[in-house]
């Protein structure tokens, strides 16, 4: 009984397979996106170590219930969700950062340029001005 289940655990699964194709793509795209200078260093690193702990535990899913007993969890699954759901927190929290220092330069590059026509309207004389209005 005991040789079945250490027999089942061996081979391989589906999901497992699906997992690391996954893995695989995500590791490919990142190294493009580098390339591309899309992606900066630190951001590889994340992305390849997610890419390669994925596809370790995906080779060998035993591991995953040493770290979950190690951490305090039942099951590896259990970990594996926990830590996947702070992960895109953590995720979701840089997103927000970036957009709101993405918003506060584009405000401040809409009031540059606002106030770089104002000055280009008062240095026309009468007839440009209605000139330019007419255009608009």
């Amino acid at each position: 009984m005991v040789y079945e289940i250490e027999e089942e655990t061996k081979m391989i699964k589906p999901i497992q397979v699906i997992a690391i194709i996954f893995a695989i793509f995500l590791l490919v795209k990142a190294i493009l996106r580098l390339k591309n200078k899309k992606l900066t260093i630190n951001e590889f690193l994340f992305w390849s170590a997610i890419s390669l702990i994925l596809i370790i535990l995906s080779i060998f899913p035993q591991l995953s219930h040493i770290v979950a007993n190690f951490f305090g969890f039942g099951r590896g699954l259990d970990f594996f969700i926990v830590s996947s759901i702070l992960l895109i927190f953590y995720l979701i929290f840089r997103i927000y950062s970036m957009l709101e220092d993405l918003d506060s330069k584009i405000v401040k590059l809409a009031r540059s340029i606002s106030l770089k026509e104002i000055k280009d309207i008062k240095s026309l004389d009468r007839r440009q001005l209605k000139d330019k209005i007419n255009q608009i």
